[in-house]
């Protein structure tokens, strides 16, 4: 994953144009949440850029934790320390507090296993709608508002553990830098379980995952989200927002086919 194309950085701070952030919604995570079309009024960046972009600035730690505190549009600055240890607070130029970045016990700062890392994460997560989504909708019996869905994140984790670390050597700063073995595209995230929490309107979905090499585990994940103005349950008009999303994943494509 090429991270620096989605990217603008200038005078010390990161930001996101509208543009790159849809098409780092759309080309890489198949996410299509219209909240993520330049032209929406509730515009935002996606999470899993955000995701994305800590990971390969920072690596991933054994404990790797990011909690929301908002949404980011296309205008925000986001400041980045040069390092992070423990738990750090991030903000905007302006001081507003965006999310909080935990990064705790061993490094993993190797630049294949981070780029394959952040790339199947990504890929995991645009399998969230409607794959997932719906049929844990329709099994507590609620769906988002078809005029105005909006799933958000909440936050988002992973947990290497020893058989993680063992794939590597240590440099000299002890971090986790060398692969002993290239990765050869074994890594793989899957879905372990879900969980949905119905409070009225309100939803919150957990999606737990395993992270594997090669068929061995060596961690895992969860991505905590929030579904807002739910409402309840009815096939036909679930099936009409599926159906639109499936248009607009068809439509890219096509469009993407005849560059």
């Amino acid at each position: 994953m090429d991270i620096s194309q989605y990217v603008t950085q200038s005078d010390g701070a990161v930001s996101f144009t509208e543009e790159q952030a849809s098409e780092f919604a759309k080309g890489m995570a198949g996410d299509f949440n219209p909240i993520h079309n330049p032209e929406s009024k509730r515009f935002c960046v996606p999470g899993d850029l955000l995701f994305s972009v800590l990971l390969h600035r920072y690596g991933a730690a054994q404990t790797t934790r990011v909690q929301f505190s908002g949404m980011l549009d296309g205008s925000t600055r986001m400041l980045l320390p040069d390092s992070i240890d423990g738990t750090e607070t991030i903000t905007d130029v302006r001081d507003r507090a965006l999310l909080s970045l935990s990064l705790l016990g061993d490094r993993f700062t190797s630049e294949p296993f981070i780029s394959s890392l952040s790339e199947q994460y990504v890929r995991f997560s645009g399998q969230t709608f409607p794959d997932i989504l719906v049929p844990l909708m329709k099994g507590a019996g609620v769906m988002i508002n078809p005029d105005r869905p909006l799933v958000i994140y909440k936050d988002m984790a992973i947990e290497l553990d020893e058989s993680a670390a063992a794939l590597f050597e240590r440099g000299d700063n002890g971090m986790l830098e060398t692969l002993h073995k290239p990765l050869n595209d074994e890594l793989s995230l899957k879905l372990a379980s879900t969980e949905i929490d119905v409070d009225g309107r309100k939803g919150r979905v957990r999606l737990a995952f395993d992270i594997a090499v090669g068929g061995r585990r060596i961690g895992t994940g969860e991505k905590n989200l929030v579904l807002s103005g739910l409402r309840d349950y009815e096939e036909s008009a679930m099936q009409q927002i599926v159906d639109q999303y499936n248009l607009w994943r068809q439509s890219y494509s096509a469009i993407r086919r005849a560059l």
